[in-house]
């Protein structure tokens, strides 16, 4: 079973509490934080994503066991 970790970033809107996704719905991770933040926009961040809520660390540990 493959765990999170903290050198996967994610891009994070708080207002919203939503992540960045693909156009499947799949949360997309970063290995990279320099490369998440090129891709950032307005009210969004960069986090890792062991710092989420607990929903989304579950759908992405659902997502990278599947």
């Amino acid at each position: 079973m493959n765990k999170l970790i903290n050198t996967d970033f994610v891009i994070y809107d708080k207002a919203n509490d939503d992540v960045l996704q693909d156009s499947y719905g799949r949360v997309i991770l970063f290995g990279n934080k320099d490369e998440a933040l090129d891709d950032c926009h307005g009210n969004e961040s960069v986090i890792p994503c062991t710092e989420l809520s607990d929903y989304w660390k579950q759908v992405i540990t659902h997502q990278i066991n599947d």
